[in-house]
């Protein structure tokens, strides 16, 4: 699931940058940890972006979260290996 891998990308030690893919094609990067929050049920996530304005992004409509080097990481419906 991806929001899973997207706390995980929040709590990695060491925090790596990464971005979320939206379905529409919009890409909202990460550069830290502060800058993305997932509700506590999981069914949106908050990332900040320039001037500190916040996007909301529903997480039915998340198409895959992956690291900034480029390895992607669990999308919809498929299982990873990494």
């Amino acid at each position: 699931m991806v929001i899973q891998s997207i706390r995980e990308f929040n709590h990695a030690s060491p925090f790596r940058p990464y971005e979320i893919q939206m379905a529409s094609g919009e890409r909202c990067r990460v550069p830290h940890p502060d800058f993305a929050m997932v509700s506590p049920k999981g069914s949106f996530v908050i990332v900040f972006g320039k001037n500190e304005r916040p996007h909301h992004l529903s997480t039915l409509l998340i198409e895959s979260a992956s690291l900034l080097n480029g390895h992607h990481r669990r999308k919809p419906g498929k299982r990873s290996s990494h």
